[in-house]
């Protein structure tokens, strides 16, 4: 099964990893500090700008980590993730 993540976003269901809210995970500087590091590696994609309402966590190839900033909100998202199951 797959999972829209908004844009032309889509990706496999077994992929996903972690859903938080933009403004929940910007709290914690643990957080910033470890997008900072992703966005560093280029591993963080932001799918509209300034409309960003959750951060995804997606496996990627090589087991390597990305980082989507979605314009849609982590409670659709998991709804939509808990169809899958």
């Amino acid at each position: 099964m797959y999972i829209h993540l908004g844009g032309n976003v889509i990706v496999s269901g077994r992929d996903l990893l972690y859903i938080f809210d933009v403004k929940a995970f910007h709290q914690s500087k643990v957080n910033r500090e470890l997008l900072r590091n992703m966005e560093a590696a280029g591993r963080v994609v932001t799918l509209e700008k300034g409309k960003s309402r959750s951060v995804i966590f997606i496996k990627g190839n090589n087991q390597s980590t990305k980082i989507y900033y979605s314009p849609i909100t982590a409670f659709t998202l998991l709804r939509r993730g808990n169809q899958l199951k």
